[in-house]
């Protein structure tokens, strides 16, 4: 990943995790990218209770730009992946899975 790639990375998690309305331990961020379009899912765990209803706040327009301007960056290098996975737990690194 590169440094331009490191920031629009930087951005889509400060996104959904400050967008986790109620709080959380742990989230899984996934984006799943096909021919003209994207599709996601967000799993929340709080207080041990997983779910894949959270609530959250987010502009899901400027999310969206961030991942097709991260999914255009990875395809102008000729890497070919197909989905980007992002997981933290709280006091923990994040991971970052493409």
């Amino acid at each position: 990943m590169i440094d331009k790639d490191f920031e629009l990375v930087k951005g889509i998690f400060s996104l959904v995790e400050s967008g986790i309305v109620n709080g959380y331990d742990y989230f899984r961020y996934e984006a799943r990218f096909f021919e003209g379009y994207v599709e996601t899912e967000l799993l929340v765990e709080n207080g041990g209770v997983e779910s894949e209803n959270a609530e959250t706040d987010f502009n899901g327009a400027v999310l969206y730009d961030l991942l097709k301007k991260l999914k255009l960056s990875a395809d102008g290098r000729g890497e070919d992946w197909k989905s980007f996975v992002m997981s933290y737990r709280r006091g923990e690194k994040s991971c970052d899975e493409f």
